[in-house]
């Protein structure tokens, strides 16, 4: 039961250890093309900031993961959150914000739930060119994970901390293997002088059984 239990501790670690490398691996490919990768009809978004921090069920924290599915830009509506293609100080982003009006053109006006962060709507709307998704729900067990997964020094030290994990995982396996070896070796030893003994009971038994005959016998004559 307790190798079991540290097998399963050791397949969620390397799991959760994969999913990490993952989220890190898709999250720079999309930093890096300005484009969400799609897996099927769905995506996702790494929260890097606290201007989607709010009240709302649906409001978004550093560090969250936020499941984006791929939608129509015509069916956006009011209140949705979705990721576009936008410029910070002249550099590509994508930005996750909630529609907070659609123009008569259709394009989109956003904003933040943040109040402080985001107390005015962004500038510009977006366009159908730039709508990359619609957000579907999102993951925040991870929250602290991906925080560390994102800083410099955190990343290298996850990685150290899950092959340590795995290391004495398996070192704790490997002793409980030693035990139970040890302790079938006990058994088996035990088992035997048990057959041991009642051999030698047999034998003294069968001695015993001699001897009175003999005994017999002899007072018979």
């Amino acid at each position: 039961m307790k190798k079991i239990f540290a097998i399963i501790i050791t397949t969620i670690s390397i799991l959760i250890f994969v999913l990490s490398i993952t989220i890190m691996v898709l999250g720079t490919t999309a930093t890096k093309n300005n484009k969400l990768l799609y897996i099927g009809n769905y995506s996702f978004s790494i929260i890097p900031t606290s201007s989607m921090e709010g009240t709302l069920e649906d409001s978004l924290f550093p560090g969250d993961i936020a499941i984006i599915k791929k939608g129509s830009f015509n069916e956006v509506e009011i209140g949705d959150i979705v990721v576009f293609q936008s410029q910070i100080s002249g550099l590509n982003a994508l930005i996750i914000h909630r529609v907070i009006d659609i123009e008569d053109n259709g394009e989109l006006i956003t904003q933040g739930d943040n109040p402080i962060t985001n107390p005015q709507p962004d500038s510009g709307s977006v366009l159908e060119s730039e709508y990359q998704g619609t957000y579907s729900s999102k993951i925040s067990l991870l929250r602290p994970i991906v925080i560390l997964m994102f800083s410099s020094r955190g990343f290298i030290f996850l990685i150290l901390f899950f092959i340590i994990l795995v290391m004495l995982i398996l070192e704790i396996v490997h002793i409980m293997k030693t035990i139970q070896e040890e302790k079938k070796k006990l058994d088996d030893q035990k088992h035997l002088d048990e057959m041991e003994a009642l051999i030698e009971a047999e034998k003294k038994k069968i001695y015993e059984e001699i001897l009175a005959e003999e005994k017999q016998k002899n007072q018979t004559k």
